[in-house]
C-alpha cells in the first residue's frame, strides 16, 4: 500500500459499535445455549447490568448476527428428568413399528374414479361404477 494511503488508514480511529449490545455478545450467546429465553435476557440485563433491552431487540440482534454469519440452528436444549417426550417418542414408536408390520395390499390397483369426457365424474366402489 501506497504511504500516504497508510497515513490515512492509521490516522482513523476505530469505529464504535452500532449497538449497544456489541459488547456483551458473548454473554448473550452463552445464556442462549443454556436455554434461556429472549425475555430472561431482557430481564438479566435489566436487573444486572442496569441496561432496558426489549426481547425483540435481543431478538434482532442475534438474528441479523446468525444471518451474516452462516451459522447452524441453535440447539435446543434437552429434556430434564425423562419428560413427557420419552413417552412419546416410545408411543410413536410403537405405532409406526405396528404399521411397518401389517401386510401390504396385493392385488389389483383400485380406480377411486373414472373420467369420461362428456359425463359427470362417478366414484367406482369395488370396481363398480356408482
Amino acid at each position: 500500500m501506497e504511504p500516504a494511503l497508510q497515513t490515512i488508514l492509521e490516522s482513523l480511529p476505530e469505529k464504535q459499535y452500532r449497538s449497544k449490545l456489541e459488547p456483551h455478545r458473548e454473554l448473550i450467546r452463552e445464556l442462549r445455549r443454556k436455554g434461556r429465553t429472549y425475555r430472561d435476557l431482557a430481564r438479566i440485563f435489566q436487573e444486572r447490568l442496569g441496561m432496558c433491552v426489549a426481547p425483540s431487540t435481543i431478538h434482532s440482534f442475534v438474528k441479523v448476527r446468525a444471518k451474516h454469519h452462516k451459522q447452524t440452528q441453535f440447539e435446543l436444549p434437552p429434556l430434564a428428568g425423562g419428560g413427557r417426550g420419552d413417552v412419546l417418542n416410545s408411543t410413536a414408536m410403537e405405532h409406526i413399528a405396528a404399521f411397518k408390520a401389517q401386510p401390504a395390499l396385493k392385488g389389483e390397483k383400485r380406480i377411486p374414479f373414472e373420467f369420461h369426457e362428456n359425463e359427470p365424474l362417478k366414484l367406482s366402489l369395488g370396481g363398480e361404477s356408482k
